[in-house]
């Protein structure tokens, strides 16, 4: 693992994250293709509400945020979000992910310029469920939790109420 500038590093992906990534892009392409075929099936509408979910909640609730710091997994979830933006017709729907993915880069800054250390994402819960992170050698701390905590409070009222404003006209 070779660290570069602002907590990134250079990794290889492992077996599991180049299938989770390839999956979210087939599916990706699996809705381009029915869009472009004018088939409106309701299997369709599920799939695209979870591929949503998965690239615009899981980054703000689950510890997937800190596979984000690898220069690779973040150059392949840009590549699914601009694909997203490409296929989904709904201006809100089709920038979100993105909105999301820049607002938790910019959080983990903020966490590491206040702390001095990398924050440890874990998963949103109603306790703290600590974990030892090999990246950062540590294991979480409550700073965590409240990191975790606030991005996951910001990021859903974020959301929210750019999806309602914005679905107002």
């Amino acid at each position: 693992m070779k660290n570069i500038k602002c907590g990134f590093f250079l990794q290889s992906l492992s077996f599991y994250e180049v299938v989770f990534l390839t999956l979210i892009l087939f599916f990706e392409a699996l809705i381009n293709y029915f869009n472009i075929n004018n088939i409106c099936l309701e299997a369709v509408r599920i799939i695209v509400s979870i591929i949503l979910l998965i690239i615009c909640w899981v980054p703000i609730s689950a510890p997937l945020s800190e596979k984000f710091r690898n220069v690779y997994f973040s150059l392949f979830w840009v590549i699914i979000c601009i694909f997203w933006m490409i296929i989904i017709e709904d201006f809100v729907t089709s920038i979100l992910p993105i909105f999301i993915y820049i607002y938790t880069q910019i959080a983990r800054l903020i966490f590491k310029w206040i702390f001095k250390i990398e924050p440890i994402p874990l998963l949103v819960y109603k306790e703290a469920i600590h974990r030892y992170s090999k990246i950062e050698n540590r294991k979480s701390s409550q700073n965590d939790f409240v990191f975790s905590m606030l991005v996951f409070i910001v990021g859903s009222i974020f959301t929210i109420t750019i999806s309602i404003l914005c679905n107002k006209y």
